[in-house]
């Protein structure tokens, strides 16, 4: 298996192709514009807070884990094209936007957010969440194969799609959720586009789905699996993905801590000098999967320059180097968003 860094090929963006060298440091799993409302708390005394506009004085509550429906509505076009701003003036080059046609992706949005900063957005595509499907069986894989495909070369009135996801943790003994994967595996395949998807709860479910994909003909190392952040405390927990070839991405970085947080950025980090030091390097990702107003700066949050400006001078004062640093801030996504083998989507 080769790692070796890429420098031909293209990336798509939704501005159009770009050669990879111009991605500069990269967030592959993020949210600028997305709706990840769950259904009503229906429960009375939750009832109020739930469809309550989000405003400060709300935010501890919040922090704490009360359900709000409009601090999961990223939809302001102008509040998200600020927050983008912050990101490029905190030296992020670029941002993956994961968000699929049911969580409430806007490609022409997207666009103009990254003509407006300057900033490259990768549009994903093919996204699946169980909790959103219903209890039908779903589209068949074909059909969910050619939606993919589309995207990524003809795209959504123009806006083209440059990586497959972000698909939910998902399981193949459900036949919608093999589909899905199915459908993700042979696009991948026949584009040259990566896969992104969730990490499943359990190993042997996710050995499953990743036999699944490469007998589709999915090149497992242009897979990212996602939410890898609670196996933080213990690296070795990793070493099954990592021998697959995947990418392990920690994409829950810069959330404030609570009861309810699965992982800390401290062991991430720890764990990232770990994996480094077994020789992994360069098959991590990082990101912190924005998707709330309170983890954006106009609230009160971190925003998007976390990665960049915080957990990065972390990992060099626990002793990561400059080539470590651009291992997997810019190298690693590089590689992961560059279309296989060189091709083009058009």
């Amino acid at each position: 298996m080769s790692t070796t860094d890429s420098t031909a090929g293209t990336v798509v963006t939704v501005t159009g192709e770009v050669p990879p060298a111009a991605l500069g440091a990269v967030l592959p799993h993020e949210h600028l514009l997305s709706d990840f409302a769950p259904p009503d708390d229906t429960a009375a005394s939750r009832l109020r807070l739930y469809h309550a506009p989000l405003t400060m004085d709300l935010l501890g509550e919040i922090a704490l884990g009360a359900p709000n429906r409009d601090n999961w509505l990223l939809g302001d076009e102008e509040l998200a094209a600020g927050e983008a701003a912050a990101f490029r003036a905190a030296g992020g080059g670029t941002l993956v936007d994961v968000t699929t046609a049911g969580l409430g992706r806007r490609p022409a949005a997207l666009r103009r957010i990254s003509a407006v900063t300057g900033l490259n957005i990768v549009m994903g595509s093919g996204g699946y969440h169980p909790a959103r499907a219903g209890t039908g069986s779903g589209p068949a894989a074909r059909t969910l194969t050619e939606e993919i495909v589309r995207d990524l070369t003809e795209g959504v009135d123009g806006v083209r799609a440059g990586i497959i996801g972000a698909l939910a943790a998902l399981d193949p003994g459900e036949p919608a959720e093999r589909a899905a994967l199915t459908a993700a595996a042979r696009a991948s395949a026949a584009t040259g586009a990566a896969i992104s998807v969730g990490r499943s709860a359990d190993a042997t479910t996710q050995r499953r789905v990743l036999d699944l994909l490469a007998a589709e003909g999915a090149d497992l190392t242009r897979v990212a699996v996602g939410h890898c952040d609670a196996l933080s405390p213990r690296p070795g927990d990793l070493e099954p993905l990592l021998e697959r070839g995947v990418f392990v991405q920690f994409d829950r970085l810069g959330r404030l801590p609570s009861v309810h947080s699965v992982s800390d950025d401290q062991d991430v980090a720890t764990a990232v000098l770990e994996l480094a030091r077994r020789g992994h390097a360069e098959r991590i990702l990082l990101s912190q999967d924005v998707r709330t107003k309170a983890q954006l700066l106009a609230y009160g949050g971190g925003g998007y320059g976390f990665v960049l400006q915080q957990f990065v001078p972390y990992l060099r004062m626990l002793g990561a180097d400059d080539a470590l640093a651009e291992t997997v801030t810019v190298r690693n996504p590089r590689r992961l968003l560059t279309l296989a083998n060189g091709r083009t989507a058009a």
